[in-house]
């Protein structure tokens, strides 16, 4: 009887065709993975917004006087934690507190579409607290 011995490992047409599937299937994957980044920063930040508000409004119950209101006084009394990166507060109309986006990415118009209570006015996405 003769011994067979049998090839071991892959032929190179093998391993080509796997390779070729595996970047087919990451040139589908890739971009529908950069939109979900892009979108879970857009919620990231209308959170944030959305955070800023309830501790403006939280604050308004407390201090009548909101027109010197800075990110500084929200911190030190713990109506937050942290300060948000991009967000500012207007307070120059104490009746009507503005917090506002400030950053580039995500768009005005991709936060609008997370949430339908933000008001866009020249491409700056904002929220409103009204007294």
């Amino acid at each position: 009887m003769k011994n067979k011995k049998f090839k071991e490992g892959f032929t190179l047409v093998e391993v080509l065709i796997v390779l070729g599937i595996i970047s087919i299937l990451a040139s589908i994957a890739i971009p529908s993975v950069r939109g979900l980044i892009n979108r879970a920063n857009a919620v990231k930040v209308v959170t944030e917004m959305q955070n800023v508000q309830i501790a403006v409004m939280n604050y308004g119950i407390f201090n009548p006087n909101l027109s010197d209101l800075t990110f500084e006084k929200l911190l030190s009394d713990e109506y937050l934690t942290s300060k948000p990166e991009n967000i500012e507060i207007d307070s120059t109309n104490p009746l009507e507190i503005k917090i506002q986006y400030t950053g580039d990415t995500p768009s005005a118009t991709e936060l609008k579409n997370i949430n339908n209570n933000i008001l866009i006015d020249n491409n700056t996405a904002y929220l409103v607290v009204k007294y």
